[in-house]
């Protein structure tokens, strides 16, 4: 009896170590979580107590930023802010400082390093998670609240269950030297810049202050009324798509003069916010700083010409000298615009661009010669785009600015458009890219093919006696198929094209060919 007894407590002893050796049902987000405060308590014991709950992150306060402007916790806004992202070891895998991108060599000519432009809000925003909890809820700052607002400078400690992403880099030229390990921590340097609420007015309201700061905005051509409104715009879209209407050309043609008073006027009356200089040429200046007086953009970036870090005082007369001396000054003088022809006396026209921000800054353009001086070489050979005067806009292949504006610009004419988002690229923007092509070329090699030529001779033409006979007929095809050696030469062109941040209102400066 005592042996069974003592055998089944030795069963249940055993039972019970076994039990000890199963492994712990400990999810990664725990240890993820744990070996963050480990971290912080290493390094940063003074952060614990900003430990915020909604997230499970930490907070360093760098500023509180400026306290009489309005805070942006709390609200649906737009925010501008500025960040950098690194892993713990502090090394940067993303940011949008052109100082730092140049200290880990990934600085890049065509991007443009301004501070972001996202939505925060209750349900939803476009900014990373860690960075929305930041700007939309009161941060726990030890024993106060901290609203964030203009100026507020953080520093966050944020686990990757927060951030949604496995790895944290960007392309367009906003990546740093290091890739983010898949789910890893990482700490996010940001800085708030101000907000807004309403964006598609804001946009309105930097295109109108633009335009009117160079050259100002015409307005005896605009309708009074929603009825006038839809009737001119109907007729000016039928007249500037080359339709056949005769009466209705006629009266857009009879009053080309009065849209070169140097002002900017609409395209089409109901399209406020596009806008056209038929004026304009490279001789004449766009004032790229000149809306300083009247835009309300707090981040100083925007007020700056950075042409992707090319910091050349002489930039812009370089670039119109180089527009001049390939394309001419354009049309100019009250005959010589009488005499131009329109663009819809064509099928397909051709138009040569250069699309610019706002801060002057050049993000696209298909000549050879202003990208030339922007980056010091040319990516791949500019080519004229084909302009089609009379595709329905619905089947449109450009932008609805182009479309709309194009048509009532003239043969040899340089013009200047003005653009909100919704007629560009749309409000979501243009996301930045690199794309490589790799082209493989294989070429002959024509010096095995005199060398087997020369044995040819002296084989068969010394030994045989059969000279040139065996050589140039039945012997013939040999020095070309031994001969032929491809040299393969690989070519690999890597295109990168620059982010177009939502909202962003555009400036193209185009020539259309005679």
């Amino acid at each position: 009896m005592r042996y069974i007894y003592n055998t089944i407590t030795f069963i249940i002893a055993i039972t019970l170590l076994s039990s000890c050796f199963k492994e712990p049902k400990v999810s990664y987000e725990d240890v993820e979580r744990r070996s963050l405060r480990a971290w912080i308590t290493e390094y940063h014991p003074e952060l614990l107590e900003n430990y915020q709950e909604e997230g499970e992150y930490y907070v360093e306060v760098l500023d509180r930023g400026v306290q009489d402007s309005v805070e942006v916790t709390g609200k649906d806004v737009w925010v501008w802010c500025d960040f950098t992202t690194r892993n713990l070891d502090g090394d940067i895998v993303e940011t949008r400082n052109a100082d730092l991108t140049k200290m880990v060599n990934t600085f890049n000519k065509h991007t443009r390093y301004i501070p972001a432009f996202r939505f925060s809000g209750k349900d939803s925003h476009t900014l990373m998670e860690g960075t929305y909890l930041a700007t939309f809820n009161k941060l726990k700052i030890a024993d106060e609240e901290l609203m964030v607002r203009y100026g507020t400078k953080l520093r966050l400690y944020l686990p990757s269950i927060v951030t949604e992403s496995n790895v944290a880099t960007n392309d367009g030229g906003y990546e740093g030297e290091y890739a983010l390990d898949t789910s890893k921590p990482l700490t996010v340097e940001m800085t708030v810049y101000g907000h807004v609420g309403n964006p598609v007015a804001y946009e309105g309201e930097r295109v109108t202050a633009f335009a009117n700061v160079n050259g100002g905005v015409c307005q005896e051509h605009s309708t009074t009324t929603e009825e006038d409104a839809e009737t001119q715009s109907y007729s000016r879209r039928r007249a500037t798509r080359g339709d056949s209407d005769e009466e209705e050309q006629e009266e857009v043609d009879t009053r080309p003069l009065e849209f070169f008073d140097g002002r900017w006027h609409q395209p089409v009356d109901t399209m406020k916010h596009l806008l056209v200089k038929y004026s304009y040429s490279p001789e004449t200046t766009i004032d790229f700083a000149g809306a300083l007086g009247v835009d309300t953009l707090k981040y100083p970036s925007e007020n700056i010409y950075k042409a992707g870090g090319v910091n050349i005082a002489d930039l812009d007369s370089r670039i119109n000298a180089a527009l001049i001396e390939r394309f001419g000054r354009g049309i100019d003088g009250d005959e010589e615009i009488l005499e131009a022809d329109s663009i819809n006396t064509k099928t397909t026209a051709k138009v040569w661009y250069i699309g610019r921000f706002l801060d002057g800054f050049i993000f696209d353009t298909n000549i050879d010669e202003v990208n030339e001086i922007l980056y010091g070489t040319v990516e791949n050979k500019g080519e004229a785009l084909s302009f089609t005067t009379n595709d329905p806009v619905e089947e449109n292949e450009y932008i609805l600015a182009w479309e709309y504006a194009i048509p009532t610009l003239r043969l040899g004419q340089w013009a200047a458009i003005v653009t909100v988002s919704t007629y560009g690229y749309g409000i979501s923007g243009k996301v930045g890219s690199h794309t490589s092509t790799t082209t493989t070329d294989g070429t002959y090699d024509y010096a095995s093919y005199y060398n087997y030529m020369n044995y040819m001779n002296n084989y068969y033409g010394g030994y045989y006696g059969y000279g040139n006979m065996y050589n140039q007929g039945y012997y013939g095809y040999n020095p070309y198929y031994y001969g032929y050696t491809p040299q393969v030469t690989t070519t690999t062109v890597t295109t990168t094209s620059t982010e177009i941040p939502a909202f962003s209102p555009l400036l193209f400066q185009v020539f259309v060919e005679k």
